[in-house]
């Protein structure tokens, strides 16, 4: 049945489209905007359509510029999106239902009207039901309704600009998305329940939209002037990287010889020419020729094409740089992979493979691709997160990126416009998180899980070295170490914590080497990648595929556990063709079933891949949740989440909201969120431990203190070498013993929050 719309002209037919989705129980909402970012001042949502029942739609216009057109006199668009938003999407009885529903929840956060009662997202539930993209509308409608699809190209109304299409297709369209989405949504919802997907959609997905919608609108504030100081400083540094590599001698002969080749033909060209000219007729167009072979023997390159065959090497052409370094003029370096148009390869990948065949790291070779990486290093955070944030920032001085939860098959988060997920660290480069500041007056606070995904996997194995490790306190990755090199674990780490030691460096290496092989494991990673995970090229260490082959097997000798929780795995993905996690996502893998080896070989890498991955992601999340509903309850001090990363969760707050009590409560809820009631389990073997760490930027990871008045930290005088003098007092206690050390610390601060929650309700 086609879409039936009406475009709402007054308030009498206003009322009645909010009757009708009050006595049908639905109301399928989508706005339609200019397309400006959505915290700009140039935003403008144009249009609310809004369906009740399958088959009708109705628009509501708002800031348009063909709005006075169709509607009544003294029509206020402002006062009737509240009209509509106060008696139905407020209205807890009414079911609301869209397509991405953050996005429109945003818009009516901005008009001051926050939903209440049961929201269905149809893009989150098809989700769910297949995480394989793709995840749109559009899509879902040439699949489920295929008579309808392509709407949105109808009289070429997507050729359109969003701020130009006028009110009458726009609104039809309008009305075909919130049709098209309920009737999608009635058919999701019904598949969900059959499939026993629906506890982990209500309770896990949905919660975590709400709760991501308020990550997005919070955003990540951005200094300003520190970022531009950045955008000032960086080309600087990226032009001496790039001189660096251009004065290598390797790269100067090349050169030489590479322009000169260029400029060999050039003149062969230009002679060719003179060849097939006339001489009785060309005359003028001969002597051109001839005083231009004769300028570029004599050195005089005058055009934008002459110029080119003198300029240096373009360290990012796809002609120049393959021939810099595969050519025996330039580096010779063998040819370990090809690009998709089969030429040899220069990404990252390629760069640090070839890096690991050099052994001398002061080597010509050595020394052009560690120069070659660190220039593609400065590059990235320049276009990425300098230049990038800074087109990004929006007119609240503050990135709005997206929190995708339909973005990965694994079931994890991902991030985009910006990638918040993907920030460097200060280790790889420490201005970029220090653009990230918290606005006046107040602290971020980062709870950050401790090896989530090992603490998962030792649960779902019941490895007992892991188990013992994280039960113990110990550093799992030092303790498997330990246990391989026959040292005790307590000597070990004294070891590793003295800088001083002789031995230090080598047990860092082994620690480093531990955790790379476990996390390889999870990641189901290769010989070869591991290969590239365990070497240090500049410290001169350099693993084989085959040493790294030996390292898995030896691992896996030493954790039974793990290869028959693998081979579990394995038994049920082939005879079901799916996985599931602890918190009920389906990871489908018909991969299994194939004749091709390598996607034979892809699902069977997910098999300990997904269970771990995903449930550790899910823990942060919905720790997250309880922990975002506890605090709108007024059960704890408010804090604003600006960024949730797969394990960690970035969070704004006063600084009187930071202290002892609210620590422990939090880290209570997130070691082992309340999962039973909603999913059916509970982890009680292993601790999902974490840390916390408090800046006046992202940047700026102090540890925690407690009883410290972080006030202090907002005042100028504030010294951090003092503070972390402080620090060493308490850095033995972890937060497990906070109850028994600081109780009546602790019960002050819960007294004195009730209440002034109290006064302040």
């Amino acid at each position: 049945m086609e879409t039936k719309y009406k475009i709402i002209t007054n308030k009498q037919e206003l009322k009645k489209l909010i009757q009708c989705c009050k006595q049908t129980g639905y109301a399928s909402v989508d706005f339609e905007t200019n397309a400006e970012p959505l915290y700009n001042k140039s935003f403008k949502p144009t249009i609310l359509s809004v369906t009740f029942q399958p088959g009708f739609g109705c628009s509501i216009p708002l800031d348009h510029f063909e709005t006075k057109k169709y509607t009544s006199k003294g029509w206020n668009w402002k006062k009737m999106l509240r009209k509509f938003g106060e008696e139905v999407i407020e209205d807890p009885n009414v079911v609301k239902v869209a397509w991405n529903y953050k996005f429109d929840d945003q818009i009516f956060q901005k008009y001051n009207i926050y939903y209440r009662g049961v929201c269905l997202d149809g893009m989150l539930a098809k989700y769910l039901l297949n995480e394989e993209k793709p995840n749109d509308l559009k899509s879902m409608v040439r699949r489920y309704l295929p008579e309808y699809g392509d709407y949105e190209k109808q009289d070429k109304f997507d050729k359109i600009p969003w701020d130009k299409k006028e009110m009458e297709p726009l609104c039809h369209y309008g009305c075909q998305d919130t049709d098209y989405t309920l009737r999608l949504m009635l058919f999701f919802e019904k598949k969900l329940i059959d499939l026993g997907l629906y506890n982990t959609y209500r309770n896990l997905i949905m919660t975590a939209s709400r709760v991501l919608t308020s990550v997005e609108k919070n955003g990540l504030y951005v200094d300003r002037a520190f970022n531009q100081e950045l955008l000032d400083s960086y080309l600087p540094k990226i032009e001496a990287a790039k001189e660096a590599i251009y004065n290598l001698p390797k790269v100067k002969k090349f050169t030489k010889l590479y322009n000169q080749s260029k400029i060999e033909k050039y003149i062969a060209k230009l002679e060719e020419e003179i060849e097939n000219l006339d001489p009785r007729v060309d005359k003028r167009k001969i002597q051109s020729r001839e005083q231009k072979i004769a300028n570029i023997r004599a050195g005089v390159f005058t055009t934008k094409k002459e110029l080119e065959l003198i300029r240096p090497v373009s360290l990012g052409s796809s002609v120049d740089l393959p021939q810099l370094m595969y050519s025996e003029e330039g580096f010779n370096f063998e040819v370990i992979k090809k690009n998709d148009s089969g030429k040899p390869s220069t990404d990252e990948e390629t760069l640090t493979n070839l890096r690991l065949t050099v052994k001398k790291p002061d080597s010509p070779k050595a020394v052009f691709l560690d120069s070659l990486l660190e220039l593609r290093g400065l590059e990235k955070m320049y276009k990425t997160y300098i230049e990038g944030w800074h087109e990004k920032t929006q007119d609240d001085d503050r990135l709005h990126g997206r929190f995708l939860i339909h973005g990965t098959t694994s079931g994890r988060l991902s991030s985009a416009e910006p990638n918040a997920q993907q920030i460097p660290k200060t280790s790889v480069d420490p201005n970029i998180k220090k653009q990230l500041v918290a606005p006046k007056g107040t602290l971020y606070i980062a709870s950050d899980f401790s090896q989530a995904e090992l603490r998962i996997m030792a649960h779902l194995s019941g490895d007992e070295t892991y188990l013992n490790a994280f039960n113990s306190g110990q550093d799992p990755h030092l303790a498997i170490a330990a246990t391989k090199y026959h040292v005790p674990y307590e000597e070990a780490l004294k070891i590793y914590e003295d800088e001083n030691h002789p031995d230090h460096k080598i047990w860092k290496v082994r620690r480093k080497q531990a955790k790379q092989i476990a996390f390889g494991l999870i990641y189901g990673i290769g010989a070869k990648l591991l290969a590239v995970k365990l070497s240090d090229p500049k410290s001169g260490i350099i693993v084989t595929p085959e040493e790294a082959q030996k390292e898995m097997d030896i691992f896996f000798g030493q954790h039974p556990k793990l290869k028959t929780f693998l081979k579990k795995q394995e038994k049920f993905l082939r005879k079901n063709g799916y996985l599931v996690s602890l918190f009920g996502r389906k990871r489908r893998l018909p991969q299994i079933y194939s004749s091709d080896r390598g996607e034979e070989a892809y699902a069977l890498r997910l098999a300990l891949n997904f269970p771990c991955q995903s449930a550790a992601s899910d823990m942060c999340l919905f720790g997250s949740i309880l922990i975002y509903y506890l605090m709108r309850q007024g059960k704890l001090p408010s804090t604003k989440s600006v960024c949730l990363v797969h394990d960690a969760n970035y969070q704004i707050t006063k600084p009187e909201n930071i202290n002892t009590w609210s620590i422990y409560e939090m880290w209570q809820i997130y070691r082992n969120p309340l999962t039973k009631p909603y999913f059916g389990f509970q982890i009680d073997d292993v601790t999902m431990d974490m840390d916390f760490v408090i800046g006046r930027s992202m940047a700026e990871e102090l540890p925690f203190i407690p009883g410290y008045d972080y006030r202090k930290m907002l005042e100028p005088d504030f010294s951090v070498e003092e503070y972390m003098e402080e620090h060493k007092k308490y850095k033995h206690i972890p937060i497990s013993e906070y109850k028994k050390r600081f109780n009546k610390q602790m019960k002050q601060y819960e007294e004195d929050f009730k209440r002034t929650h109290g006064m302040e309700s």
